[in-house]
């Protein structure tokens, strides 16, 4: 009973769990590709207004990401707060902006917003784009 709930969840999620070789391979490829392009966004703000960035956060940053869009945490809390209009563009926006905030405590909040948002940018349509071009590279352990 409860073994099929999961597999209809995991189903629906459109995640291939089966093969967890592949599944580890793309979420090391789209942190290392993602972490290398937030941190050329948070070195670039960081620069122009002299704030102090740790490189390694911008990777933990983007692991965490991946990870709540693995696991589909955003799924499970938009039927409770689906009253708020524009709901699937701001709850992710708001989750970069607070995991920047949280892992960047230098910076900003009005800088904390502005590479959220131009993170949350990048991550839909630059590092898709990028992991596509270097998944080619990777053998197929499929």
């Amino acid at each position: 009973m409860a073994a099929d709930i999961l597999t209809n969840l995991v189903t629906s999620l459109g995640v291939d769990f089966t093969n967890p070789i592949t599944l580890a391979i793309n979420i090391i490829v789209s942190t290392i590709i993602g972490g290398i392009v937030l941190l050329i966004l948070v070195e670039i703000v960081g620069k122009k207004f002299s704030e102090e960035v740790h490189p390694a956060n911008a990777f933990l940053v983007v692991l965490i990401i991946n990870l709540i869009n693995l696991l589909g945490v955003l799924a499970f809390i938009t039927p409770y707060i689906s009253f708020i209009p524009f709901l699937p563009v701001i709850l992710p926006i708001l989750v970069w902006i607070i995991l920047i905030k949280l892992f960047f405590k230098e910076m900003s909040i009005t800088h904390a917003v502005i590479v959220g948002v131009v993170g949350w940018l990048l991550s839909i349509f630059l590092i898709p784009y990028l992991v596509g071009i270097a998944s080619g590279f990777i053998p197929s352990f499929g």
